[in-house]
């Protein structure tokens, strides 16, 4: 944790009285001291603004500070406090104090110099708390001095200069050999958003059962204590994307950060801010990834409407629009978004068999998973939408889909009647063993494993339930005639 005991004396020490939305909460040198801390993290703060000259996020270790606000006094050598103090040596601007235990103390020499807060530019007689605070730090983290120069952890620096504020490769190289490059399974905080006394958590890698989560405290804690406030025992959902808790009492504007039960460094999420208000995203939207599509291998035709295949992944909530073969934007009538890892769709017709896919859009990203159409392994037949007994009207087309085996023949035929017909070579669900059946005509399966048609319905009379299905005429019976599904419509005035 890292906490502030605001004894700094010089005016330009707080006179940054602005607030930052992604960094709720605090201003002046208590806001620059949380922005060093959080440029050590493992992935951008929020989306990474905050500060007029850098980027705020850069460490790309297994490492994140969790920021715990003010402190009621300088502490001891093992509170991870930052203060102001007098009682300096000549020419040091600001050191760390490191005990043999867990813990740090990080003191500035406010007696002997000025310090200003930013967040811009400085003043040539003045020391950039940030900057400082960020190279202090990394002594604090376990770094030593470097010798590139332009390094954060460069021995010196001078007032007026801000450049210690932005880590650079040699620092980066420096956190990742002592905490381990980000671990690809670390899990990770994307959005924040509050209703109704609760907070929503989005992501990626939250354990499914099991997780920790951390909020900055809203109070000025006792220096000997453990500042956090924390809700223990959280479920995800949404293949663990998804995180709401109730809001904990104590807890205030700040970070959130997740834990699981793995263990180690790489179980701690990234610092992600919150204000306890509103939402917070990343970069417009959480990473768009697409996992699977089940199943994985189609038919050309899946009659009716039913959502019949699932897409899984992550950041589903923000996806705006679906495509076919990347150029054919499938209906949003046709795929439900369930949650964040979840999509389910009524399959669209492709158009050829063999490799397809969709392409799935966000407005700042796109992802793309494939799939493999074959041809359907027995008769497909869809009338209308496909469910029983849609309504076809008077003056209206009907569409008509067919689908087999790439060049056989199927008869369509048609009752009033779905009194079953049987025969040794054919078993039909309709036509009153074949005196109500009427074939209404051939059908050569396309190129496609389908053939479409559509064709205008002229009806007068009292609404009328005709039932349909359709034989393959051309592969030889085994032992008998293959058929179709059953297909319904109500035909209206």
């Amino acid at each position: 944790d890292v906490r502030v005991y605001n004894n700094f004396a010089d005016p330009a020490s707080n006179n940054n009285t602005t607030m930052d939305p992604m960094l709720p909460g605090y201003d002046g040198a208590e806001l620059a001291i949380w922005k060093a801390g959080v440029e050590w993290g493992s992935l951008a703060h929020g989306d990474g603004s905050g500060d007029p000259i850098q980027h705020l996020g850069d460490g790309g270790a297994n490492f994140d500070i969790t920021w715990q606000g003010n402190a009621s006094g300088v502490g001891n050598t093992d509170n991870n406090i930052v203060s102001a103090t007098t009682g300096c040596s000549s020419g040091v601007v600001a050191f760390t104090e490191l005990p043999t235990s867990n813990g740090w103390r990080i003191r500035f020499c406010d007696g002997q110099w000025n310090f200003a807060d930013g967040p811009g530019g400085i003043g040539s007689g003045a020391f950039d708390i940030q900057g400082i605070q960020t190279h202090e730090y990394g002594h604090a983290l376990g770094l030593g001095h470097s010798s590139d120069s332009a390094a954060t952890m460069a021995p010196s620096s001078s007032p007026g200069q801000t450049k210690l504020r932005s880590i650079n490769a040699d620092d980066q190289a420096g956190v990742q050999s002592i905490y381990g490059v980000i671990s690809s399974t670390k899990p990770a905080i994307c959005e924040t958003s509050v209703s109704g006394g609760s907070i929503t958590i989005r992501g990626s890698n939250f354990d499914p059962v099991d997780n920790d989560v951390w909020f900055t405290n809203a109070s000025t804690t006792s220096t000997g204590t453990d500042p956090r406030v924390r809700v223990f025992g959280v479920p995800s959902t949404g293949n663990g994307t998804l995180i709401t808790v109730a809001i904990p009492a104590g807890a205030g504007p700040g970070d959130v950060l997740v834990k699981t039960s793995a263990g180690g460094a790489a179980s701690l999420s990234n610092a992600f801010p919150t204000d306890l208000v509103g939402t917070i995203t990343a970069n417009g939207t959480c990473p768009l990834t697409v996992s699977s599509i089940t199943p994985s291998e189609i038919e050309a035709l899946i009659p009716g409407t039913a959502e019949t295949v699932t897409i899984s992944g992550t950041g589903f909530l923000e996806v705006t629009a679906i495509k076919l073969n990347i150029f054919t934007t499938v209906s949003s009538s046709r795929w439900t978004i369930q949650d964040d890892s979840t999509i389910t769709m009524d399959m669209p017709q492709t158009g050829f068999l063999g490799a397809n896919s969709f392409t799935l859009e966000t407005p700042t990203d796109s992802v793309s998973i494939g799939f493999t159409i074959v041809e359907p392994a027995t008769p497909k037949f869809e009338l209308g939408n496909g469910d029983p007994l849609n309504t076809v009207a008077n003056g209206t087309n009907m569409n008509l889909i067919v689908g087999g085996t790439v060049g056989t023949v199927h008869n369509v035929y048609y009752s009033v009647s779905n009194i079953p017909s049987n025969h040794a070579l054919v078993d039909l669900d309709i036509g009153n063993m074949f005196t109500q059946l009427i074939l209404a005509r051939a059908i050569v399966i396309g190129s496609g494993g389908y053939t479409q048609m559509s064709f205008p319905i002229t009806y007068s009379g009292s609404p009328m339930v005709f039932y349909s299905q359709t034989i393959d005429v051309t592969t030889p019976p085994n032992p008998k005639f293959a058929v179709s599904n059953l297909q319904s419509i109500t035909m209206v005035q």
